[in-house]
């Protein structure tokens, strides 16, 4: 059984939760994430990452606030292989949404 972790990062976006959305499904897409699912009812959504060196998925909810619209992104990887000694799995999985937004 793998040993799993999980990282944490909030973002905020000025644009309407509609923009928000929009751009963070993009980000999933251009991020190489798979499986993508979408909830819009609960503005979240999920997505599995695969690659050689990480496996993982990624959960974002999408919450309207008053000066724009917060995004909590949650990374959760396998922390059990070489490779996570060299860096950090859910890094990579955040970075690949983030730089992507």
């Amino acid at each position: 059984m793998a040993i799993r972790t999980s990282k944490e990062k909030t973002l905020f976006h000025s644009g309407t939760l509609e923009e928000a959305r929009h751009k963070a499904k993009a980000a999933l897409t251009k991020g190489g994430f798979k499986k993508i699912s979408i909830n819009e009812e609960l503005n979240c959504a999920s997505a599995s990452f695969n690659n050689f060196f990480v496996v993982g998925k990624i959960d974002i909810c999408i919450t309207p606030k008053d000066q724009g619209v917060e995004i909590q992104v949650k990374s959760t990887a396998n922390s059990d292989n070489i490779f996570a000694l060299f860096s950090s799995p859910n890094d990579k999985i955040l970075n690949s949404f983030v730089s992507n937004y």
